[in-house]
């Protein structure tokens, strides 16, 4: 056991400052100088609770994966639950409208950052308050969405990181050919409303006749889209899932009316709502989070959000679902199997 060493101080050296704090000299500016680090000490400001708002479409799991994703970046970063404050807001497409409501509100909350789950509400967001810091995570290219000034140099008030390439999205076309290449037919759903899934959209396009395969697109806007889209299904060999918009929050639903239709499903990651999906490839929007926390950490520690740049994913993961490919009776080719990350038994 190690003992602690205390310092001796040499008699004389004793003797001398026992006379020197019997003198009424020294004792009174012994009290002064007391009195003046006390001062000090009560004139240090204390550091507040940073307060961070997060808003996004009440998509579940989704919204709770990317929020425990954030958490658990901040943790790493040294926040304690306790030492950071979240305020979690569910903000419906029809309730757009509200979005300075909302705004304002964090404000009188005195919200420090603002982390946005997708691209739809910025624009909405930034003209209520050109000031509020902004940390986004899209699937899209805000480049390309005109949303900052370039990935290196975003400007403004926001930085973010993508977790997704738009071109991933012929990328997963052709791993649908490879798995299945009989497939000539592959349903899409997409919001129109919102710029990253029309990106990905784009890319599909470009990618299916080089593939010979044919896009069965059906433009969806509410729930009530997403289940007569799916009837498509029917006429379609496998679905593709682009990332973004509403359909982001209906992964679960797709997968089960896919897999009773014994039809393949390739979605952009893997998470709680995909794991029964066939094949995902892409980076995990809830690993992205994580990542981001980083973000919020240099904008709460004095760094511009404009002058932070926007992050792309490093990592992409194929992952490859045996249970799925068992259900629906597909046998799943050995050289794409040997090609996956991570397979599941």
């Amino acid at each position: 056991m190690n003992e602690k060493s205390w310092l001796r101080v040499p008699s004389s050296y004793s003797d001398n400052l026992k006379s020197a704090i019997q003198s009424p000299k020294w004792l009174g500016l012994s009290v002064i100088a007391f009195i003046f680090v006390g001062a000090v000490v009560e004139a240090q400001p204390t550091k507040s609770k940073p307060t961070i708002g997060v808003v996004g479409a009440p998509e579940e799991p989704r919204f709770s994966e990317i929020v425990a994703g954030l958490k658990k970046g901040l943790g790493e970063l040294g926040y304690s639950p306790n030492a950071a404050q979240i305020i979690e807001i569910k903000l419906a497409r029809a309730d757009e409208a509200s979005t300075g409501t909302v705004v304002q509100d964090l404000l009188r909350q005195r919200v420090q950052v603002l982390f946005l789950i997708g691209s739809r509400l910025i624009k909405p967001v930034r003209q209520a308050s050109a000031e509020l810091p902004i940390v986004f995570i899209t699937p899209g290219d805000p480049v390309t969405a005109g949303l900052v000034g370039s990935l290196a140099h975003p400007g403004g008030n926001l930085t973010g990181m993508t977790f997704e390439y738009p071109e991933l999205s012929g990328k997963r076309l052709e791993l649908i050919k490879e798995i299945l290449p009989r497939a000539q037919r592959i349903l899409v759903l997409f919001d129109p409303r919102d710029p990253s899934p029309m990106q990905g959209l784009a890319a599909a396009r470009e990618a299916a006749p080089i593939l010979r395969l044919s896009l069965v697109e059906r433009e969806v806007k509410n729930p009530q889209d997403i289940t007569k889209a799916l009837a498509a299904l029917d006429r379609s060999d496998a679905l593709l899932s682009i990332p973004g918009g509403l359909p982001s929050g209906h992964n679960q639903e797709m997968i089960r009316v896919a897999g009773a239709k014994r039809r393949m499903t390739m979605f952009n990651a893997r998470t709680a709502s995909t794991l029964d999906a066939l094949a995902t490839y892409g980076a995990n929007d809830a690993e992205i989070a994580r990542q981001a926390a980083r973000l919020v950490d240099k904008i709460l520690n004095g760094t511009n959000a404009g002058e932070i740049p926007v992050e792309r994913p490093i990592k992409l993961e194929f992952v490859i679902n045996l249970k799925t490919a068992k259900q629906i009776g597909l046998t799943i080719p050995p050289n794409v199997l040997v090609r996956a990350d991570k397979v599941i038994r």
